[in-house]
């Protein structure tokens, strides 16, 4: 009995359950995992480990890294730009619309009605008649050239927020009521430039001033001179308009101009501002619209005016000619309908401005620099994407003993093809899946820090960052099209080792 005890004593520690290894239990649910894929796409997940097959290989992590440092970058950089193209875009659109309609070398006499018809149409949100000259202003700390804007006080708020960017939050003094001094409100910067305040008086020159009661003739071009009361101040955030900008009320503005009850255009903001051109037919078939009657006179006018031009061109039927003359006149008779001043639809009463076509020039040039910078900086991912290449032929070169097996037991050289593109396509994905998220940290940390900047040269105070999602899906669709096109080529070269100086290492 004594013997049996001991010898129970000595065996009941091997008769144990083995204690629970996690690092083991993760292994074998890994392998299990990799077992259920199929073939290449299992073999490539498993050239993630080192020589030590329980850890990641040092060049993996580099070449993961790299990556993610140029994503980054690039996303950090296509932040700011579109940051600063949303910037301009808020700001601009803070102080005029969307849409502006213009009549065609006539005075715009009619815009009520047309501001009326306007407003009903859907999309619209709101319409408001203004006049827009350049004028001098003058004070006591200087003079400045300007841009005069008169706006109806009634419906400014439909078409911009100029009544929430003033200081005083407050219009109604700068309705102008006859007998009164007229008063005017000034870019904060522009009244900071002629050290002016609020009660101060500034006078407006304009060069060009119209007939009381009717449009511009001899005597009412002489230049005139006018007192204004400096009310109030509005800060945009865009300098353009803060340092240039003056807005008077629209029957202040009328009788200074002297050209009667005549604006400039009308304005409109659209609940849409991307729909503009949508917007554009719609406008024009309403306020111009092209009846079955006018149809029909125009084909009409269409057809005399065809048949006078190929007259003059054409030589008569009777007439000998040559095939050089045929060729001649014919030529002669394009020419003569591509200048032609044919009937081909209604005439154009009015012209519709966009804001994209106001500020064509800025924003023109901040798409340039986007492309530019962008393509610049995927250098940076283009390099570190080719580095796969140089990871997989180590890769390659550690695993001589499997690839040559796996090519003894009849895998072809483009299964193993696919299993390199499989392994260098997860690692790009990874690392650019890593480079998203350092690129939203780093957006989100320059947006938290109010980095100032100087408005006389880039516009605006500080400096924007803003991540859209399409930005992002770019980003990431052109990082994993340059690591797609680096892991072809590094499977190409990791499939070329000779795999008899691997089987020669196995025996």
């Amino acid at each position: 009995m004594a013997r049996a005890a001991s010898v129970t004593r000595r065996v009941s520690p091997n008769l144990r359950r083995p204690s629970y290894n996690p690092a083991v239990r993760a292994e074998s649910y890994v392998a299990g995992l990799l077992k259920s894929l199929p073939f290449s796409l299992a073999l490539g997940l498993s050239l993630f480990s080192g020589r030590r097959r329980s850890r990641v290989s040092a060049a993996t992590l580099v070449s993961i890294l790299g990556i993610g440092v140029g994503v980054a970058t690039l996303t950090a950089v296509l932040a700011v730009t579109g940051g600063f193209e949303a910037a301009f875009r808020d700001k601009i659109l803070g102080v005029y619309p969307h849409l502006v309609v213009l009549a065609r070398g006539e005075p715009f006499t009619e815009y009520p009605e047309a501001t009326q018809t306007l407003s009903r149409l859907p999309g619209v949100a709101g319409t408001n008649p203004s006049t827009y000259d350049e004028m001098m202003i003058s004070a006591d700390g200087g003079t400045a050239g300007v841009i005069v804007k008169g706006v109806d006080l009634d419906g400014v708020d439909r078409v911009s927020s100029l009544r929430s960017l003033t200081r005083g939050k407050d219009l109604t003094p700068l309705r102008w009521r006859e007998g009164e001094p007229m008063g005017v409100l000034l870019g904060c910067a522009l009244m900071d430039r002629l050290k002016a305040k609020p009660g101060d008086r500034v006078s407006l020159t304009t060069p060009v001033r119209g007939l009381d009661g009717g449009g511009s003739g001899p005597f009412g071009m002489a230049p005139v001179q006018q007192a204004f009361v400096v009310r109030d101040c509005f800060e945009s955030g865009f300098w353009e308009y803060d340092s240039r900008l003056v807005v008077l009320d629209l029957a202040a503005a009328q009788k200074f101009l002297g050209r009667g009850t005549v604006v400039r255009w009308i304005e409109m903001r659209l609940t849409d501002m991307f729909a503009t051109e949508d917007m554009r037919r719609e406008v024009l078939s309403t306020l111009q619209p092209f009846t079955l009657f006018e149809v029909v006179q125009n084909i009409a006018r269409l057809q005399r005016d065809l048949a006078h031009v190929t007259e003059l061109a054409l030589p008569p039927p009777e007439a000998q000619t040559t095939v050089v003359d045929l060729f001649r006149a014919v030529h002669e008779g394009h020419q003569a309908l591509e200048y032609s001043d044919l009937a081909a639809g209604p005439v154009q009463r009015y012209r519709l401005i966009d804001w994209k076509e106001m500020n064509r020039n800025l924003f023109g040039a901040l798409r340039t620099q986007k492309v530019v910078l962008a393509l610049f900086f995927l250098i940076i991912v283009l390099v570190a994407a080719f580095n796969i290449v140089g990871t997989q032929l180590i890769v390659a070169r550690e695993r001589v003993k499997e690839v040559s097996t796996l090519v003894a037991l009849g895998a072809s050289r483009r299964q193993l093809a696919r299993v390199f593109v499989v392994h260098g396509f997860t690692l790009g994905f990874l690392g650019v899946a890593v480079g998203l998220g350092l690129g939203w940290l780093v957006v989100r940390g320059i947006a938290s820090i109010d980095f100032a900047l100087d408005p006389r040269v880039y516009l605006i105070s500080e400096l924007p960052a803003t991540l859209s999602w399409t930005d992002a899906l770019a980003i990431g669709g052109l990082s994993l099209a340059v690591v797609l096109v680096s892991c072809l080529l590094s499977s190409w070269r990791a499939t070329r080792l000779n795999p008899v100086d691997g089987l020669r290492k196995i025996a």
